[in-house]
C-alpha cells in the first residue's frame, strides 16, 4: 500500500476562486525520493532539500495553472523575467478525495507560462 504524507491543503476560499476541489495535498514517500534524486542539481542551486522545496511552494504559491491533461500546477512565480519557477503538479484523486503531488520541480518560467492561468495573487519571494 502506498504511504502518503499530508503536505498542505487547497482551502475552501482558494478552491472556490479557482473552481477546483478543496482538499488535502499529499505526496507519497517514494516521490519525495524521486524529486531529491532526479532534481538534485536544480534543488542545490536553490538551496533546498526536496521536502523543503515542496513545502515552500505549497505554502507560498501565487498562481494556479491548468494543463490540458487535467493536471494543475501550483507555481511560485517571483518575477516574469526569472529563468526558473518553482512548481508543484497536482492531480485530484476523486476516489480518495485529495490532491496528489506529481511533479515538484524548478521549471523554466516560459514553459509554465504556457499553461492556462486560473488563479493569481501578489508575488512574493520564496522563503523557508
Amino acid at each position: 500500500m502506498t504511504e502518503y504524507i499530508k503536505i498542505g491543503r487547497i482551502s475552501m476560499t482558494r478552491a472556490k476562486e479557482a473552481h477546483i476541489p478543496s482538499a488535502d495535498i499529499k505526496i507519497n514517500k517514494q516521490h519525495i525520493d524521486h524529486v531529491a534524486g532526479k532534481h538534485k542539481k536544480e534543488l542545490e542551486k536553490l538551496g533546498f532539500t526536496a521536502l523543503d522545496f515542496i513545502r515552500v511552494v505549497i505554502n507560498g504559491y501565487n498562481e494556479i495553472r491548468e494543463a490540458k491533461d487535467g493536471t494543475y500546477f501550483l507555481a511560485n512565480v517571483i518575477d516574469e523575467s526569472s529563468t526558473y519557477t518553482a512548481i508543484i503538479g497536482l492531480n485530484y484523486i476523486e476516489s480518495k478525495k485529495f490532491w496528489e503531488i506529481k511533479p515538484a520541480i524548478p521549471i523554466r518560467t516560459a514553459v509554465i507560462n504556457k499553461k492556462k492561468l486560473i488563479w493569481i495573487r501578489e508575488r512574493t519571494p520564496l522563503t523557508i
